[in-house]
């Protein structure tokens, strides 16, 4: 329960963590968030961003609409596992101490690193021996991405909690790249099911993209360049050479991964928020719906009923 600092006690936790997120994710997908957006109606939109987001910004094409259906649920269960060891490092975040607290975040370190543990392993069997579909549903540049994302858990969790599980930057590190794109994240998939042809639903979707582009370019550019340097330079001053090489490694890969979250993030910013005019004259006329047919026929009425009141206020002057 404490994380204690011991080889024999992380990798039987890292197992447990994996066992607990193989188990969850998948079941939970399939019974309860995949019946739930199909009934949605915005369900098709926000499979169809999804959709695009990958292709544009990370260069994933994973084919039907089925296999991006699928892996899009399940990857709202993973955000739910980054919000709970998000949430287990906060109190380290927000300056609390003790036996307990660094527990919590060794433990919220532990919790990634188990889901990236069986999610290589599910990979790896579902692009080797698995059948089409699975195989469609794992592409090159797919694993390539999360080769680079599972490094920094795979690779540092193990040997930071035994050698630095007390340290306070170390927690808000994993805080950031759990909590944080949380936050980041969750506000996206939002802004994904909104009509940003209403004026409600572009200024939520402003606010949206807002959140994200503030969220990331904090912990994935800022607070991550600050937050690893004071990390390498506590390995550097206390002669842990092997974790100095190893983290400059990891924060190397993830960095490559976080200037494309951060990309894509300032994109949507600009998009939405300086370019939304010019997107709203090309598609509003393509567009259909209740609302704008209502204000048509509500327009089409009035002038009729102008027409008709000029037309009898003549007639009245005549007979005057």
């Amino acid at each position: 329960m404490y994380a204690e600092g011991t080889l024999e006690t992380q990798l039987v936790l890292i197992c447990f963590w994996s066992v607990l997120w193989f188990l969850t994710i998948s079941y939970t997908s399939k019974k309860f968030i995949q019946p739930w957006i199909s009934s949605k109606k915005w369900k098709e939109q926000w499979l169809e961003m999804h959709n695009t987001t990958m292709k544009k910004s990370y260069g994933v094409d994973m084919g039907a609409n089925e296999e991006v259906f699928e892996c899009c649920c399940d990857f709202l269960m993973v955000l739910g596992q980054h919000a709970f060891g998000g949430v287990l490092c906060l109190p380290s975040v927000l300056g609390f101490e003790g036996p307990v607290v660094w527990a919590m975040a060794c433990h919220g370190a532990l919790c990634e690193a188990g889901w990236e543990f069986q999610d290589l392993i599910k990979r790896s069997y579902e692009k080797t021996l698995g059948n089409e579909k699975q195989k469609k549903q794992n592409p090159a540049p797919l694993l390539v991405i999360l080769g680079f994302h599972h490094a920094m858990g795979l690779g540092m969790v193990v040997p930071m909690n035994i050698m630095y599980g007390s340290n306070a930057f170390y927690h808000e590190f994993v805080f950031l790249l759990q909590g944080a794109a949380f936050v980041a994240l969750a506000a996206q998939n939002y802004g994904y099911t909104l009509d940003v042809h209403t004026r409600t639903g572009l200024a939520q979707m402003r606010a949206c993209v807002f959140a994200t582009f503030a969220t990331m370019l904090w912990s994935r550019l800022f607070r991550y360049v600050f937050i690893g340097y004071k990390l390498t330079s506590t390995f550097y001053a206390d002669g842990h050479h092997a974790m100095l090489y190893g983290a400059g490694f990891v924060l190397l890969t993830m960095g490559l991964l976080n200037c494309l979250m951060v990309a894509d993030a300032c994109g949507k910013f600009w998009k939405f928020m300086f370019k939304m005019n010019e997107v709203e004259q090309e598609s509003l006329p393509r567009r259909q719906n209740s609302n704008s047919t209502l204000l048509c026929s509500n327009a089409k009425s009035e002038r009729q009923w102008a027409k008709i009141y000029k037309g009898v206020m003549k007639e009245a002057k005549k007979q005057q």
